[in-house]
């Protein structure tokens, strides 16, 4: 039969992914939950880099657009996943179905070109402040290396200067990258496992596949404003002092 004949008009979608979900109403409060947490914490990130202007420099924008993209990417699932397991409703009509993989995927998408823009921002924070040739002209006091070769600290023991102050350098270097780090691993790990491992012959489950597929809808978006707020001193100093004016006028 040709496939032209086999085709139907389609008004709506039905959506059977959870069908086999035990405990949906469980699972759905949870994604509620998390889906709320993630729009106000992302959105706290925002107004409180919009209103400060002292945080208007170029890492602080882009952590503001990586909310906007985690707000786009998170809402583009899960209040239909919301729908499906809390009250049921598992049908989508046929325009707002494609509207919605349209918005996932650019969400997706737009997280991927964040992220790389952001780790060229901390590449210039860490390139311009620790440059190599900050070493070379201190003096040196010894000429044996207690290294198996020449590397930072190796060098640096070498010279006659306290070596707490380069080491230190070397400490807030690490800083820089782990928050990145960190944001990157939580979007990329799960994308490796659902398309790396494919390609390398492992099966997955249909219900680990879904797993994943939410968890990297979901996880990124909430992680990354937190891990701003925690590692970024004045987001961090900024929303204690917002507790404590709510704490002290009450």
């Amino acid at each position: 039969m040709h496939l032209q004949n086999a085709s139907i008009t389609v008004t709506e979608f039905t959506i059977v992914g959870f069908d086999k979900t035990k405990r949906p109403m469980v699972v759905g409060v949870v994604i509620l939950i998390t889906y709320v947490l993630t729009i106000l914490a992302n959105m706290t990130n925002i107004l409180f880099i919009i209103y400060d202007k002292r945080l208007h420099k170029p890492m602080y924008l882009l952590i503001c657009n990586l909310a906007a993209v985690d707000i786009l990417h998170t809402s583009s699932v899960s209040p239909t996943m919301i729908g499906i397991l809390v009250a049921g409703v598992n049908t989508i009509s046929y325009v707002p179905c494609f509207i919605q993989m349209l918005a996932f995927h650019l969400g997706g998408v737009m997280e991927m070109f964040s992220l790389s823009i952001m780790a060229f921002d901390r590449l210039v924070a860490i390139s311009c402040p620790f440059r190599y040739h900050t070493v070379s002209p201190l003096p040196h006091c010894y000429s044996t290396v207690k290294y198996t070769f020449c590397d930072y600290a190796a060098i640096v023991r070498t010279t006659c200067v306290d070596p707490n102050y380069y080491f230190n350098l070397a400490t807030k270097m690490g800083s820089t990258c782990l928050t990145h780090l960190i944001v990157v691993t939580c979007y990329y790990s799960q994308l490796f496992i659902a398309v790396v491992f494919t390609r390398l012959g492992v099966v997955l489950t249909l219900e680990a596949r879904h797993g994943l597929m939410i968890g990297s809808a979901l996880g990124p978006s909430l992680v990354n404003p937190f891990v701003y707020c925690l590692r970024t001193k004045e987001i961090k100093s900024k929303i204690f002092r917002v507790f404590k004016k709510v704490v002290t006028s009450q």
